[in-house]
């Protein structure tokens, strides 16, 4: 006889019971003998066995589902004898610490090469498919969050807004007015749909009109390989996986991915390289040297490593050293560069 809670199936009422067996059948009775549900013992099925959580005696009734539900794992077992085997070797699957290490192994395994490969593959295939729409909609938004978040409006004359818009527009596809100018630390941000945020401190850094087109084709590199919407894809996917483990997807939505991507502006080492090819490839298009991009790359970030100096590791410096990471090799990387014959 083994103790449990008895369920009809049919209301929700769960009642304190016992489950014995009488000949080939399960019988299940009140606390005060009352039969509530005869079973064929071959008809019954058992729940898998998960650590020491209640098993689930599935029964046979005209209506409903009903169902016992007991702790006593052994005395249950005894009941099914069929089905004991293949439940204890579960158990035994879940218990074996040999086999949960080498579980554990291969779960890890998984998740790395599905954030490390899959994840970056299938973000790269599927940004490269979204219609121009949706990034022109991403750059509205994001311009507009970063405005209220980050960016002060610009200090710069409007006589040197035209100059610098003048100069630039030869080299952005979509148009002058695509460039924005803005008060922040020096730096320079590229938009979903093509546009590029210059701060004044970035332009008051710059010795020459060529060091401004060089970061400026840096950027375009950017959006010329989606490198941001990539990594909100990436983001995105990362999200979900976490909503898979956890049940928790708060804040996965796409724009405000990308903000947040924007935000931090964490690009991968090879997004960098990948805009950076861009860059010096299409200053060697144009026969400017490459010597002022090596040469605003190290002033900025002699800049962050000054005013990181200064204030003792400040966000500012943090987020443009994040962004930028290993500057060093990429000043080699400029170096060693040879535009195809």
């Amino acid at each position: 006889m083994v103790n449990g809670r008895f369920a009809d199936g049919i209301t929700s009422q769960v009642i304190q019971a016992t489950l014995l067996q009488q000949g080939t059948w399960l019988v299940v009775r009140s606390a005060d003998g009352v039969v509530l549900n005869r079973t064929p013992q071959d008809v019954a099925t058992l729940s898998t066995r998960l650590g020491n959580t209640p098993r689930t005696v599935s029964l046979q009734a005209d209506k409903g589902h009903p169902t016992f539900e007991t702790s006593d794992h052994a005395g249950v077992e005894s009941l099914l004898p069929k089905q004991k085997g293949a439940v204890n070797f579960l158990h035994k699957l879940e218990t074996h610490l040999g086999l949960i290490g080498v579980a554990t192994a291969f779960t890890l395994a998984a998740v790395l090469w599905f954030v490390a490969y899959a994840v970056p593959t299938g973000a790269k295939v599927v940004a490269m498919t979204l219609p121009d729409q949706l990034l022109e909609q991403a750059g509205d938004h994001s311009i507009g969050v970063l405005d209220r978040i980050y960016l002060n409006p610009s200090e710069l004359s409007a006589v040197e807004q035209a100059r610098i818009r003048e100069v630039l527009a030869p080299h952005i596809p979509v148009g002058p007015e695509a460039l924005h100018f803005r008060s922040w630390v020096p730096n320079a941000l590229a938009l979903p749909d093509g546009s590029i945020v210059f701060t004044d401190e970035l332009i008051e850094l710059a010795e020459n009109d060529e060091e401004l087109i060089a970061i400026a084709y840096h950027e375009l590199g950017h959006v010329e390989h989606r490198h941001l919407i990539r990594r909100s894809l990436q983001d995105s996917a990362v999200l979900i996986g976490l909503f898979l483990l956890t049940g928790d997807l708060g804040g996965a939505d796409f724009l405000t991915g990308i903000t947040a991507t924007l935000a931090d502006l964490a690009y991968s080492i090879a997004f960098e390289r990948e805009a950076d090819d861009y860059a010096l490839d299409s200053l060697a298009a144009l026969g400017i040297s490459k010597d002022h991009y090596r040469s605003i790359l190290q002033r900025l970030d002699a800049w962050y490593s000054k005013d990181s100096e200064e204030s003792d590791s400040s966000p500012s410096a943090l987020q443009y050293l994040s962004t930028h990471p290993q500057t060093a090799n990429r000043i080699l990387a400029i170096d060693a560069y040879q535009p195809d014959s």
